[in-house]
């Protein structure tokens, strides 16, 4: 029911390792973690703005400021008053705080608040995460769990999530592409009481974007598409062509082409009509590039589209109708489409969001799009999802040099996290997982999948952000003591 918790700016400077590091003083940083979760209680503005104006590193930048004010609002009202349970200051770099909320709606009662420290003026932060923590009256085993016990302890979990009704929708986990954990909670239609099941359909959001990066693979595979070429050589058509000129397949499947998003311009826009990827892909035609192609990574919705019209332009197919026919089906996911809003489709879940200005539940109905697109909106099942996870490493969609080049990071994104072709490529306590998540008002879903373990987790929900801190949990449980192969 939360908005997006997870905020991060100046992500491209997570790649400055390279520095040497100015030793801080520990009982600063302990200082200046403690000046987070003042500004976070106090609900003040000028308090905020006093800290921001001291500690954040962009602080001479009037709209970045007032960009972190309105983060530090949303995350005081998702959490209520917080109290901290534990600082670490162990890396200077990234602060760990262990804090718990008194907010009965916020997603995880626990949860870790991470300061990212500049490294040149370790006084300075550069970004905040924040993301579900572990319950301290939880204590794991001394070793890494097996499948049952990850299974009871995740169940404990989403129960108590249930009870708060902070979660709603479904969760699979599976071993070697054997089933384990298989859930379903909460109300798929509240109206009309209906259950969620595990059959039934959540909006992917981002999630499709993995679908889009698989069907560019495949036509490079087949000779038909290099990651080099330029826009402009398969849409000679398109109207920006100082944009088309510039911007390669590689920069568009990285988010690294400087493209921003068409959410603006469809919220001023009659969206009900708009149903194909170019409805979509028109709408931000004409911006500009908010930096050269392939400076940095910035994540960007426009980009998607446009790979949706190559894939177009290439195959001959509506976008849609090839993802249907070279990606979920041969998945075997018959659960998963990109729906026009308006069609009457089976076991299809409504997404639900907390208004604060109105302290009321509303349906989504008019937060998302009328159909779903090359960038996002589809909608899919769990079950669907680790068939599509199943597919991408036994071979059936991609070959497996091609499947080495779709899933192997590119761009650094945050600490241990790359980016790579439409999918991410991240190292969770030292496994490799890939995958992608998703999520709007209302709308929330997480693929991991552990390539070194052979573990799948994912989960889908018609409320904000609970699927990610599901999947977090099962992560860090998978994970517990786990030894990392060789």
């Amino acid at each position: 029911m939360k908005k997006n918790l997870i905020f991060a700016a100046g992500l491209m400077l997570f790649g400055l390792t390279s520095l040497v590091l100015a030793k801080p003083n520990e009982a600063q940083l302990k200082q200046i973690a403690e000046g987070i979760v003042k500004s976070l209680n106090s609900g003040d503005y000028d308090q905020r703005q006093s800290f921001l104006k001291k500690h954040y590193i962009n602080a001479d930048s009037t709209s970045a400021i007032e960009r972190w004010q309105s983060h530090l609002e949303r995350f005081s009202q998702d959490l209520g008053k917080v109290t901290i349970h534990s600082i670490d200051v162990s890396n200077p770099a990234q602060l760990q705080l262990l804090i718990k909320s008194t907010n009965s709606r916020s997603i995880s009662m626990w949860n870790n608040l991470v300061v990212h420290m500049d490294s040149e003026r370790p006084e300075k932060f550069f970004s905040l995460g924040l993301h579900p923590g572990q319950d301290p009256t939880v204590v794991l085993p001394d070793r890494p769990l097996t499948t049952e016990e990850i299974r009871n302890y995740l169940s404990d979990y989403i129960d108590e999530m249930v009870s708060r009704d902070a979660f709603s929708g479904t969760v699979s986990l599976t071993k070697d592409g054997k089933p384990f954990f298989n859930g379903a909670y909460g109300k798929a239609n509240l109206r009309w009481g209906i259950d969620n099941k595990l059959n039934t359909k959540f909006n992917l959001g981002s999630m499709n974007k993995m679908f889009t990066g698989v069907a560019i693979c495949q036509l490079v595979s087949q000779g038909k598409l290099s990651f080099d070429d330029l826009i402009i050589e398969h849409l000679p058509d398109y109207a920006n062509k100082k944009v088309a000129g510039k911007v390669t397949v590689h920069h568009l499947l990285t988010h690294t082409s400087g493209m921003g998003s068409y959410w603006e311009a469809m919220a001023s826009t009659d969206w009900t009509k708009l149903r194909s990827v170019k409805d979509y892909a028109d709408l931000a035609v004409n911006d500009s590039l908010e930096f050269e192609p392939g400076e940095r990574f910035s994540y960007s919705n426009s980009g998607p589209l446009v790979l949706g019209l190559i894939i177009e332009a290439i195959s001959g197919l509506d976008y849609h109708d090839y993802i249907r026919k070279y990606v979920t089906g041969p998945a075997g996911m018959t659960n998963t489409d990109c729906y026009h809003v308006d069609d009457v489709i089976p076991n299809l879940a409504q997404g639900y969001y907390w208004d604060d200005d109105a302290n009321a539940l509303r349906s989504n109905i008019f937060a998302h799009s009328a159909r779903g697109s090359a960038a996002g909106g589809g909608f899919s099942t769990v079950e669907d999802l680790q068939r599509f996870a199943s597919a991408l490493y036994d071979g059936t969609l991609l070959p497996a040099d091609m499947l080495e080049i779709y899933t192997t990071g590119k761009v650094d994104f945050g600490p241990g996290d790359r980016y790579a072709y439409l999918i991410s490529d991240a190292i969770w306590e030292g496994h490799r997982t890939v995958g992608h998540n998703g999520g709007a008002p209302g709308i929330n879903a997480d693929l991991k999948i552990f390539t070194d373990i052979g573990f799948t987790v994912t989960a889908m929900s018609n409320v904000d952000q609970a699927a990610n801190a599901i999947t977090t949990y099962a992560a860090r449980l998978i994970t517990h003591k786990r030894p990392v192969p060789n």
